[in-house]
């Protein structure tokens, strides 16, 4: 189990990483890096063992994290960016505007590309998860309907059916299922992205 001032530190450099996540990744994981490693030397230089009031004056002494990071956009020419009201209407896009003859995806992804808000990362899984919205899967159920079945009457009375086209029911299921599912929770995910933005900002 990790000791308080281990979590103190813990803590600290996750709020700086948090305050500078407008930067580039790679730029922000050296600051951090650089950061930890001077905390470290400072511990270095105490007469014994850190306890919690060692901890306080030494991240004092680093500084708060968010000064830190306006110092680093600052140095690196970066303006601290703001959630836009575009933002809302990227994930209501991505979600349902694929109805639209796909033009309101389409315009979803743009505007998610455009925002400063979501990382990278968060683009990415926006625009994968699934393309064109919940009107997958609603197409989907139109292709899965439009099998034909034809019904031929033996020489013994006895009935068989053969279908044609669409595709196996319990495949079709699956399929349903993760189309609406990972659009739905593609949005929701945005959605507590932008949340925290929102807080944070």
């Amino acid at each position: 189990m990790r000791s308080s001032p281990e979590r103190n530190v813990d803590s600290y450099l996750h709020d700086l990483s948090r305050a500078l996540r407008d930067l580039p990744p790679k730029r922000r994981r050296e600051i951090v890096s650089e950061i930890q490693e001077h905390i470290a030397d400072m511990f270095e230089e105490l007469p014994g063992d850190a306890d919690d009031a060692d901890v306080v004056d030494v991240l004092e002494r680093v500084g708060d994290p968010e000064d830190i990071a306006a110092d680093a956009r600052e140095r690196f020419g970066i303006q601290r960016w703001r959630p836009s009201w575009s933002d809302p209407l990227a994930i209501v896009l991505l979600l349902i505007g694929g109805f639209l003859w796909l033009i309101g995806w389409i315009a979803g992804v743009v505007l998610l590309w455009f925002s400063d808000v979501w990382t990278t990362r968060d683009k990415i899984i926006g625009t994968l998860f699934v393309p064109g919205g919940l009107a997958a899967p609603f197409f989907l159920l139109l292709f899965a309907g439009t099998a034909s079945c034809i019904e031929t009457t033996m020489p013994d009375g006895t009935v068989t059916s053969s279908c044609s086209g669409g595709l196996p029911v319990a495949l079709a299921w699956a399929i349903l299922i993760f189309l609406v599912a990972a659009p739905i929770g593609t949005a929701v995910y945005l959605g507590r992205r932008l949340r925290q933005a929102r807080r944070e900002g």
